[in-house]
């Protein structure tokens, strides 16, 4: 790739980066930044100083609509700097980025970007590409539309199928009845799964899921020449916790045991939008809890006091032991581990110790607390309901209050 090949492609990450980023601004200097970035972009003069970031550049709104307004325009505007050499406002945007991710400034003589995005495989986009699928797939709402059409193209052809006749509904042989909303979650779970598990260079499938990608999201074609996946995220989110961060809340447990978890912590928080300082730390106040200080994914009970228990869903002899709490937030029992399995897409009835492994540790966790609605009371700061809901009553209340306490002091 050449000097103005990779630059393009910079532009195109750095778009995509600043369209996640700037939503989330929590800070008005961050905002005014942005603005002053717009602008320049827009070749327009700076803005007065007693003007608020955005006044005038978008129509009144509140800030968040402004922001997000703010997020769209710089993600067509980044890739369409003039094509070739470096441009003044490459510096410009690196700026800004480096800003909004809180990372240092750039080092003296280092060209824009450069740093910033490190260069990412098939299976990094591939990953990302999953899990982007299953979130849109779910969040479809309304009648069959041509988004289940081109997601049922893709299925198929990940699955090696024939074309859908043209006389069959999308889905329709590709899974058994239920209602449009329990097709579309279990397409979804599909295709991240066949989408994360391809492997090697790129495919002749990887366009199609970018194809897929793009319609969902309601984006533009992919440029030609453009490889797959190029623009649609970033190719290295910032992360939404850190190691030294985990470690302030967990100062106890061994530091390989939180090191093995962060990554998929941060994936977790991502994918169940628990991504603002509030809902982390009280996300984390009470998985922090249920898991003894992150140090235990399996109860340390035998779970034979679950035997039997049909609130439960415990059936079958054997099932208060072969499902006990495990993951983060202790899933128990056959019912639940069902539910989990189903929206994880993973048979857990057959292998219920999976749950117990890091990465399905922290997602059941976060499917627990995405499925009870909990960002909703996080954003109220109601450490009483999320508890209840969590526990059933305030067992352990003051712990998870102090991991609170301790949680929002290194988020801050």
């Amino acid at each position: 790739m050449n000097r103005s090949e990779q630059l393009g492609q910079w532009r195109q990450q750095a778009a995509a980066s600043l369209r996640f980023l700037v939503p989330k601004i929590g800070a008005t200097p961050q905002d005014e930044a942005v603005d002053d970035l717009l602008r320049m972009l827009r070749n327009l003069p700076p803005r007065p100083a007693s003007r608020p970031p955005y006044a005038g550049l978008f129509p009144p709104a509140s800030l968040s609509v402004w922001r997000q307004q703010a997020a769209d325009l710089l993600f067509a505007l980044v890739p369409g700097l003039p094509i070739g050499e470096e441009h003044p406002l490459d510096a410009e945007i690196d700026d800004a980025l480096r800003a909004l991710s809180r990372l240092p400034q750039r080092p003296t003589n280092r060209p824009p970007y450069m740093g910033l995005f490190p260069p990412a495989t098939p299976s990094q986009w591939r990953q990302q590409a999953g899990d982007r699928l299953l979130q849109l797939l779910t969040g479809l709402t309304g009648n069959l539309g041509p988004q289940d059409e081109i997601a049922d193209s893709l299925l198929r052809s990940l699955r090696g199928l024939p074309l859908r006749p043209l006389d069959r509904r999308p889905y329709e042989g590709l899974l058994n009845a239920g209602t449009l909303t329990e097709q579309r979650r279990f397409v979804g779970q599909q295709l991240q799964r066949l989408v994360r598990e391809l492997t090697g260079g790129e495919l002749p499938v990887d366009a199609q899921i970018d194809r897929t990608l793009r319609l969902l999201n309601g984006l533009p074609p992919r440029p030609v020449g453009q490889p797959p996946y190029i623009g649609l995220y970033p190719t290295a989110t910032p992360d939404l916790l850190t190691q030294a961060q985990l470690q302030a809340i967990a100062p106890a447990t061994p530091v390989a045991q939180l090191a093995q978890l962060l990554p998929h912590l941060n994936r977790t928080l991502r994918e169940y939008q628990i991504d603002t300082p509030l809902r982390i730390a009280h996300f984390l106040a009470q998985v922090a809890h249920e898991s003894d200080g992150f140090r235990a994914t399996e109860e340390y009970a035998s779970g034979a006091a679950y035997e039997g228990r049909l609130d439960l869903g415990n059936t079958q002899p054997g099932d208060g032991r072969r499902f006990k709490g495990r993951g983060l937030i202790q899933v128990t029992g056959r019912a639940n581990y069902a539910e989990a399995g189903r929206a994880l897409g993973v048979d857990l009835l057959t292998n219920p110790t999976r749950l117990g492994e890091a990465d399905l540790a922290t997602r059941s966790a976060g499917w627990f607390w995405s499925s009870r609605r909990l960002n909703a009371h996080a954003d109220r700061d109601d450490v009483h309901t999320i508890t209840r809901r969590i526990n059933g009553g305030y067992n352990g209340l003051a712990d998870r209050q102090n991991y609170l306490a301790r949680a929002q002091r290194v988020l801050a």
